[in-house]
């Protein structure tokens, strides 16, 4: 069966959802929901968040203040988390608006989701810029990592496609030849 093109990334899917904190220049939180997320490379610890456009207040925080949090999203507040992606001014607190909680980072000064159960803190290490495309890429070096534990203890929540969603399954383990 043929994909059409500009549908094929689903098939790669589901991803983690995470809610992207980051501050502004006045040290005023936003929080967005992503799923665009994904590792580059062990050593340094880089990941890769893919965000919607120049427009969005997370690319703006984060090249102007050279951070950013990764909090991933768990079932028991899914909606939450999601309902943080509706248009805002900067400066409004969704976090607090859709009963969300900050707490204190470890190494940079965008502040972390109490109700995440695993955080990547990361300082901005570049940014990619492919023209012609509808998203650029924060590349962030971690610096701060914290969980909860494993899969089961973290319960992530997996982001197929629009309004659909997945929570983790079954555990599969294979032989790898290295």
């Amino acid at each position: 069966m043929k994909v059409p093109l500009n549908s094929a990334v689903r098939l790669i899917s589901p991803r983690v959802t995470a809610l992207i904190t980051t501050v502004d220049k006045q040290d005023r939180v936003n929080a967005a929901p992503y799923s665009w997320i994904y590792p580059i490379s062990y050593n340094p610890p880089l990941v890769g968040v893919g965000v919607g456009g120049k427009h969005k207040h997370t690319y703006i925080n984060a090249k102007e203040t050279g951070e950013f949090a990764i909090n991933i999203v768990s079932e028991d507040f899914a909606q939450q988390a999601v309902n943080c992606e509706e248009q805002h001014e900067p400066g409004e607190d969704l976090l607090k608006k859709h009963g969300l909680r900050t707490t204190p980072p470890e190494k940079i000064k965008t502040p972390r989701v109490r109700e995440s159960r695993a955080v990547l803190e990361c300082r901005l290490k570049d940014i990619i810029e492919v023209e012609g495309s509808d998203h650029v890429i924060l590349v962030g070096e971690v610096v701060a990592a914290e969980s909860a534990g494993g899969l089961e203890e973290i319960r992530p929540l997996m982001h197929d496609s629009g309004k659909k969603f997945r929570s983790v399954g079954k555990e599969i383990v294979l032989n790898r030849r290295r």
